[in-house]
Parts: structure tokens; C-alpha cells; sequence
């Protein structure tokens, strides 16, 4: 029992304890950055550090009040920009609004053209027809005016 004791204990620290794993990867860890390098990425480090400081204390405030003193005159000229594109396309508008109305004046026109020859040529078959029936009617008193002749005659 004992010894499957120490069998299970053994298999248990192999499976389950890594620290001697970790160890190791530490020491070479260290090894590599702090004997190998000679400690440049921390001298990098440092460098980009003093150059964050540097960022925050100097460069971010000039940063800060040269945008509040350029950003009004930027804005102005943005509105100006916005007025003049605005201006543009109202006239852009304003133009297909013209050819729209131009177009629709020139087919009413042509509408109005063909309505008018078709009211001359109705006009000009009523004229016919008028003719015609007149010319009947002239023909019809005249049988009768001739019908009256003979009656007269009786």
C-alpha cells in the first residue's frame, strides 16, 4: 500500500507539478534578457518612456493650443466650403429644374400642335359633311319644288 502510495504520488507530481518545467523556463528567461542582451530592452524601454514623458509634458500641450487656435479659422472655412457646395448644387437644381420645365413645355407643345391638326381635320370633315348635306337639301327642295310643279299643274 505504501508503495502504491509513493507510485501514485510520483505519477501525480509528473502529470500535475510543473514547477521544476517553469523553473527552468524562468532561469532561461532571465538568462536571455538580462546576461545575453545586456540589458538593452530595458535601456529601450526607458528610452521610449523618456519619450512618452516628453510627449505629455511638452509636445501634447503645443499640440492642444496650436488645434483651440487653428480650429476656429478651420471651422470658418469649413462653413464657407458648405455655403459655396450648397450654392452649387442649388444651381445645379435650379438647372435640371429648367431642362425639366423645358422638356415638359416642348411636349406640351407638340401635343398642342397635334391637337390642333386634328381639330382642322375634324373641322375640315365637318365642313365636307356640311356640304354635302347642303348639296341634299338643295336637292331635296328642288324634287320638291318640282313635286309641287306637277301638283300646280293638276
Amino acid at each position: 500500500m505504501e508503495r502504491a502510495r509513493r507510485d501514485l504520488s510520483e505519477i501525480h507530481s509528473r502529470l500535475f507539478d510543473h514547477r521544476p518545467i517553469i523553473q527552468a523556463d524562468i532561469r532561461y528567461f532571465i538568462k536571455e534578457f538580462e546576461e545575453k542582451r545586456g540589458f538593452r530592452e530595458q535601456r529601450g524601454l526607458a528610452g521610449v518612456n523618456n519619450l512618452i514623458i516628453e510627449l505629455n509634458d511638452r509636445v501634447l500641450p503645443q499640440t492642444c493650443e496650436s488645434m483651440n487656435s487653428n480650429l476656429p479659422s478651420v471651422l470658418a472655412k469649413l462653413e464657407a466650403a458648405k455655403q459655396i457646395t450648397n450654392r452649387i448644387q442649388q444651381r445645379e437644381q435650379e438647372a435640371d429644374q429648367k431642362d425639366r420645365l423645358q422638356a415638359i413645355r416642348e411636349r406640351r407643345k407638340a401635343e398642342w400642335e397635334a391637337f390642333v391638326i386634328e381639330q382642322r381635320r375634324k373641322s375640315a370633315e365637318v365642313e365636307e359633311e356640311h356640304v354635302k348635306t347642303v348639296e341634299w337639301v338643295k336637292e331635296q327642295y328642288v324634287r320638291m319644288e318640282e313635286d309641287l310643279a306637277k301638283f300646280r299643274t293638276f
